[in-house]
C-alpha cells in the first residue's frame, strides 16, 4: 500500500481534457533553470521493489489509464517465480490509484498482487520478459501493447482485457520496443522505437483494429539531433493530444543506448512533424547516488491542480554496474 500525506485534485493528462498547452508553457527557454524547478520526492522511489517474487529486484515502466471513475497503475516488475529455468523475468502488474499529487501517492495493487501478463510458453515471441505497458481504451476493450523479448526479433505484443484487470493475450502485433497508443476518432496510432543505427529512434504505425498494424512509411518519424542532448538515443516516449496537438514526452541520450539522462517535450500537429520546446530538456536525472542519478525512463504526466507531476523509472546507477530501477516522483508549479 502506497502512503497518502496530504490531498488535492488529480487529473489524468492522457485520459481527460488536458493541458498541455499550459505544461507547454510552464517551462522557460532555459533548460538548467527549467530541470532545477521541479521537486522530487523525498521517499524516491516511492513504488520501490518489494515482496519476495515477481517485482522484489526492479519496478518499473509506469503507465496510468482511466477506466470509468477508476485510475490504475500499470508497470513493470522483475523478480524471481522462475520461468524456463531463469531466475528473473519481466513481468506487468496493475494498481489501482486513488490520490496523487505532491508528497502524496496513494494505491493498491490488484489481481492479488499477481502480475496481469506474464511471460510466454517455452519458445513464444515473449517467453523471456513482458515489459513497457501500454494502455487505451479501443473498440470496447482495454488494450494493453508491450515490448516482448523471447523467440524471434523484439516485438510488441497485444493482451486485451473487458475490466482492466484480467487478461488475454492476442499475440504479436509489429516489431519493435517501447510502445505508446493514442486513438484519434476510429484509428489507433502506435508509437514505438527501434534501433536505427546507433540508437533509438522512433516509429509510428496505424491500425482499425488494434491488431494488424500498418507502419506510417519505412523511416523514423522523431529522431535526436545532431549535436544535442538527444543526439544518440531517442527512448521510452509518451504521446497524447490536447486540441489540435500530439505532445510527445521523451527520454533522450547524448552518448548511451538506452540509459537516458533527460526527458525532452515536443509538439506536432500531424504526428510527423515536431516541434522541440526550446528549452528543451525540461527535466534531468537526479543527483549521483541517488534513487534515479543514473538514468531515468518512461515519464508519466498528471495534472493535480496547481502541480503538474511526473511518475517515472529511475535508476541509482548504470546497467553495467548498478541497474536499480524504482518508480520515482517529482513535480512542478504550474506557470
Amino acid at each position: 500500500m502506497g502512503r497518502m500525506l496530504l490531498s488535492c485534485g488529480l487529473t489524468l493528462l492522457c485520459a481527460v481534457s488536458l493541458q498541455a498547452q499550459s505544461f507547454w508553457e510552464t517551462f522557460s527557454n532555459d533548460y538548467t533553470a527549467n530541470c532545477l524547478a521541479w521537486t522530487r520526492d523525498n521517499n524516491n522511489p516511492v513504488i520501490a521493489p518489494s515482496g519476495s517474487t515477481w517485482k522484489n529486484r526492479w519496478t518499473a515502466n509506469p503507465e496510468l489509464f482511466m477506466l470509468g471513475e477508476r485510475i490504475l497503475l500499470y508497470y513493470r516488475g522483475n523478480g524471481t517465480m522462475p520461468r524456463k529455468g531463469k531466475s528473473y523475468h519481466d513481468r506487468i502488474g496493475v494498481a489501482e490509484v486513488s490520490a496523487l499529487g505532491p508528497m502524496q501517492l496513494t494505491y493498491r495493487d490488484l489481481n492479488n498482487g499477481s502480475p496481469v501478463v506474464d511471460v510466454g510458453d517455452p519458445g513464444d515471441f515473449d517467453d523471456e520478459n513482458v515489459l513497457d505497458p501500454a494502455v487505451v481504451w479501443f473498440k470496447g476493450r482495454v488494450h494493453l501493447y508491450y515490448s516482448a523479448i523471447g523467440h524471434g526479433q523484439n516485438s510488441i505484443g497485444l493482451a486485451t482485457s473487458a475490466n482492466g484487470e484480467q487478461f488475454t493475450k492476442i499475440g504479436k502485433v509489429i516489431e519493435g520496443r517501447a510502445p505508446d497508443a493514442i486513438v484519434v476518432q476510429d484509428t489507433l496510432y502506435l508509437i514505438y522505437h527501434k534501433r536505427d543505427g546507433a540508437g533509438y529512434k522512433m516509429y509510428i504505425a496505424m491500425s482499425t483494429d488494434g491488431v494488424k498494424f500498418f507502419p506510417m512509411g519505412d523511416k523514423p518519424v522523431f529522431a535526436g539531433e545532431p549535436a544535442h542532448w538527444d543526439a544518440y538515443s531517442i527512448v521510452t516516449a509518451r504521446i497524447w493530444k490536447s486540441g489540435d496537438w500530439f505532445y510527445l514526452l521523451y527520454g533522450g541520450s547524448a552518448d548511451r543506448v538506452d540509459e537516458p539522462e533527460y526527458f525532452g517535450l515536443a509538439r506536432s500537429r500531424d504526428k510527423f512533424h515536431w516541434e522541440r520546446h526550446p528549452g528543451n530538456p525540461v527535466f534531468g536525472a537526479g543527483l549521483r547516488a541517488t534513487a534515479d542519478g543514473g538514468a531515468i525512463w518512461f515519464p508519466a504526466l498528471y495534472d493535480a491542480g496547481s502541480w503538474f507531476v511526473l511518475l517515472y523509472e529511475g535508476s541509482r546507477g548504470k546497467y553495467a554496474w548498478d541497474l536499480s530501477s524504482g518508480i520515482c516522483m517529482a513535480w512542478i508549479p504550474k506557470r
